[in-house]
């Protein structure tokens, strides 16, 4: 999830914006963005789809080449 959050505290800085403005533009409280965004916060998929419609960006899923599975019994 840090890589994931890291990710997107460098989106908002390469779009020369604010998590307060951006906070403010998606209708979420900016003490609770700023936490969710720093390393070991927690936000939900609701919110990063927030995020990144607000400044243009989407995810896409691309199943990588190498299967890596973990945790798994058998």
């Amino acid at each position: 999830m840090n890589k994931i959050l890291r990710v997107l505290r460098e989106i908002i800085k390469k779009e020369k914006t604010t998590i307060y403005s951006v906070a403010k533009a998606i209708g979420v409280d900016f003490s609770s963005l700023y936490k969710a965004l720093k390393n070991g916060g927690n936000p939900g998929a609701k919110t990063i789809d927030k995020i990144l419609n607000h400044l243009g960006y989407e995810v896409n899923f691309i199943k990588s080449k190498s299967k890596k599975r973990g945790g798994e019994k058998r």
